[in-house]
């Protein structure tokens, strides 16, 4: 087949059906395409290893320098990269000069802190259309489709709120209207602190969607280009077939044709423009799971990946489970060995997910050669989430356990990355292209035949992950040194408790009784949602209160110990929200006080009994609790194990710290710390976001048991 040029490419590209099918067949003999991975950054020698997590660092707000720094530095502090995400909530015009020379101080900043930067090419997703602007003024370069009706007949629409990324035209003014702007604004840093951009699903908004029951058409993607590929004539047979159009081998023709004019018009070109500026092609596609999707979206999903420089997968639905996970998926990514090879994952959420699940997911993605995370997402600051209201994965700093584990976290990608580089294909044979396009029809995400091969291959996939599974469990048990010899015995003692900093309670209803009064109370405001508050009758005033940079920038701050009393309070919201949302509180109060049954605000108790603190005084409690005790131990102990319902926990034996683990086992060695005789013993266990936004869904939280040996 013979490519269209970056540089030099005709509107339209004319060949015979016979040849353009019989090159095709040729093409993929092997299964697919020559890879062209391969970036004209540093050579292969000269390169640094990189295994640092990437924030995808959802950049909202208007991303003032003081709070840009304090969260670079928190990244950096603790090991990680990140990739410039534009996201819902971003205050700056997408693409404007404010944003750029925005871009520009975060990537000076980053350089300075020698952090690892990729890019990203699309406000939010799917890749391609820049928002808008790529159709802005110039209707000719808006999406066509082409309505297919039973009887063959057919008819052409434009949707103008898509870009044709099957036209080399739509491509052009992609590139002009973003790559060429990062490379004028901060070219001089590609290869260097700026390695990849980040392509996001490049897909058209209407994409091959199937015909419903009920409807009396089905939908293709269409342009010009595509056309003369089919000879000119496709409408008019397609017409000629008449009631039998779905039975028509004509869709193979248009799936082989619709595979090479978006590989042609759309992937290569990316390609090869980051190639000549120095920056790698990374992302993901879009339906990566099963062979109609494949062909749905890309007519050829392999031949599209191959052109990425550092390949990536979507994994953000977190099914570590080998009898869950996406095997297609991670089968695709295992057939680029000697690269680096991406994930972007845990974007799903739930956002208080373990991190031992991430773990789990980790080793699962590694065995089949994924050595780079894309941390989906990392929020500047949570004002997107008024936006997406149906899911939340944070990873970033609003993760009360980020402080004390993202590094330790880093270092586990690290140790992963060695075991995924040397992962190869899982060596279950590819159809060829010819095969599913054969299969496919003109609805592929309903042939059962493509069906029946997602299937069989997906069953094969799996099973040769499971044992590379397995095979990383064995060597990971024969490591551990065995358990002491001695027996455990439970540590028998009384509990004191606090949060580290403060309790919170995020506030639904307009009323709030208090027993106890703490001396000092905190509100967060939601700014988004909150136009004017009264506390006890008397109004707030808001735009005079700071941005919380304590909980998040999204809210304003403000101290209202003064305002309430013992008793009854009330709280007067003005807002157009009817229900409260469940990633995004309207207020959050904070203080140092505990919650009852009821609802009310109490003093904290002076001890608590182990199990789930939620039920125990703090039922919605954001960042880190801290249990104390003193024991008298007769012959110092030499190990300590706890169990915190698999939340990351630290401790520390009279002043000295014994470790901090973010998984299980929760076992810390204690030599050098305790001692016969009085010991103080004090153990922080980590909660998560979800355990405030969502606390009756949240895991359970807290000390469980405490063993020492």
């Amino acid at each position: 087949m013979t490519p269209l040029s970056n540089s030099n490419r005709p509107a339209t590209a004319r060949l015979g059906r016979r040849e353009f099918l019989g090159a095709c067949a040729a093409g993929v003999a092997a299964a697919h395409l020559t890879p062209t991975r391969g970036w004209a950054g540093p050579t292969a020698d000269a390169r640094p290893v990189h295994t640092a997590p990437l924030a995808m660092w959802a950049l909202t707000g208007t991303l003032k320098s003081a709070e840009v720094d304090r969260q670079l530095d928190a990244f950096a502090e603790a090991g990680w990269g990140a990739v410039l995400y534009p996201r819902w909530g971003l205050e700056l015009e997408y693409l404007g000069d404010a944003w750029f020379e925005r871009i520009r101080y975060i990537v000076e900043q980053a350089a300075a802190r020698k952090m690892e930067i990729w890019l990203y090419d699309e406000f939010c997703w799917p890749s391609g259309h820049a928002k808008g602007l790529v159709t802005k003024d110039r209707e000719e370069l808006a999406a066509e489709l082409l309505y297919v009706q039973r009887d063959g007949s057919s008819r052409i629409e434009r949707d103008l709120g898509s870009a044709n990324m099957l036209l080399p035209q739509a491509t052009d003014r992609f590139l002009a209207v973003t790559h060429e702007r990062y490379a004028a604004a901060v070219g001089e840093y590609f290869g260097k602190t700026i390695r990849a951009i980040f392509t996001d699903e490049p897909s058209l908004a209407l994409q091959h969607k199937g015909r419903a029951p009920g409807d009396t058409s089905w939908r293709f993607m269409w342009s010009d280009v595509l056309g003369q590929v089919l000879g000119g004539d496709f409408r008019q047979r397609l017409a000629a077939a008449g009631e039998k159009a779905a039975e028509s081998p004509l869709w193979r023709e248009y799936w082989a044709a619709y595979a090479k004019v978006f590989h042609e018009a759309w992937t290569q070109p990316i390609a090869q423009w980051c190639r000549t500026h120095d920056i790698a092609l990374s992302g993901h596609l879009l339906g990566e799971n099963d062979f109609g999707s494949h062909v749905t979206n890309y007519g050829g999903f392999r031949r599209q990946l191959d052109e990425f420089h550092l390949p990536g997968i979507d994994e953000i639905g977190t099914r570590w489970e080998v009898d869950r996970c996406e095997a297609m998926t991670l089968a695709a990514i295992a057939e680029y060995p000697g690269s680096e090879r991406m994930a972007e994952v845990f974007a799903l959420g739930p956002c208080d997910m373990h991190l031992e699940t991430m773990r789990k997911m980790v080793d699962v993605c590694s065995v089949c050669g994924v050595d780079r995370y894309v941390m989906a997402i990392c929020p500047h600051d949570l004002s997107g989430n008024f936006t997406n209201r149906k899911y939340l994965g944070v990873h970033g700093i609003q993760q009360p356990w980020f402080r004390d584990y993202a590094r330790v976290w880093a270092d586990y990608l690290a140790e992963a990355a060695g075991r995924a580089r040397q992962a190869q294909p899982l060596g279950v044979p590819w159809p060829a292209e010819e095969e599913l396009w054969q299969a496919a029809g003109p609805t592929p995400r309903q042939s059962a035949r493509l069906r029946e091969m997602t299937k069989t291959f997906s069953d094969a996939a799996r099973e040769v992950i499971r044992h590379r599974v397995a095979s990383l469990e064995a060597k990971r048990l024969a490591s551990c040194p065995p358990a002491a010899s001695v027996d455990r015995r439970k540590l028998e003692t009384t509990w004191m408790f606090e949060p580290v900093a403060m309790n919170s309670l995020r506030l639904d209803g307009p009323a709030l009784h208090i027993v106890d009064r703490p001396e000092a109370l905190e509100l967060s405001v939601q700014s988004q949602l909150v136009r004017g508050l009264r506390i006890n009758g008397v109004a707030i005033d808001l735009a005079a209160a700071p941005a919380d940079a304590q909980f998040d920038l999204s809210y304003r701050r403000v101290s209202i110990g003064s305002l309430l009393k013992e008793g009854g309070n009330t709280f007067e919201v003005e807002t157009d929200e009817p229900a409260p949302l469940p990633f995004l509180p309207s207020l959050v109060l904070w203080g140092r006080f505990a919650v009852d049954g009821e609802g009310r605000l109490v003093a904290p108790p002076k001890t608590i009994s182990l199990g789930d603190w939620r039920k125990r005084g703090y039922p919605m409690l954001w960042g880190l609790g801290r249990y104390r005790t003193t024991v008298d131990w007769p012959t110092a102990p030499t190990r300590l194990e706890l169990d915190s319902f698999a939340l990351p926990a630290r401790v520390v034996v009279n002043g000295r710290e014994c470790g901090r683990r973010p998984w299980s086992p929760f076992e810390f060695e204690l030599a050098g710390a305790a001692r016969p005789g009085r010991n103080e013993v004090v153990i922080e266990v980590a909660g998560t976001l979800g355990h405030l936004l969502i606390p009756k869904e949240a895991c359970a939280i807290g000390l469980m048991d405490v063993w020492v040996a």
